[in-house]
């Protein structure tokens, strides 16, 4: 999870831990709008709320499950290997929600 706020923080550039800490605010407080209301501020946050969305909806993916389920049988290299095997399928998953603007 901290490889996808870094990856956030990338995207966002400058003032990108204010963005997310509003976007994380309006997502739990839906009836209170954002501080910021500037067209570049809503873009930002809307881009950012899609991907939460697309990321909550990608945990049941077959694959990073059947990885997940062989990891306990591996041994500690290859477990590693299905770690970093799965978080590139996040990451991935991400890319793609960022390619739907």
């Amino acid at each position: 999870m901290a490889d996808i706020a870094d990856t956030l923080k990338g995207l966002l550039g400058d003032g990108a831990e204010d963005t997310i800490k509003n976007v994380m605010g309006s997502l739990s407080q839906n009836d209170r709008p954002p501080i910021n209301t500037d067209a570049d501020s809503m873009a930002s946050l809307m881009q950012i709320k899609r991907i939460a969305e697309g990321l909550t909806t990608s945990r049941s993916d077959p694959r990073a499950n059947l990885l997940l389920s062989l990891k306990p049988y591996m041994r500690d290299g290859r477990k590693q290997s299905i770690d970093n095997a799965v978080k590139m399928m996040g990451m991935l998953k991400i890319l793609q929600l960022l390619g739907k603007q």
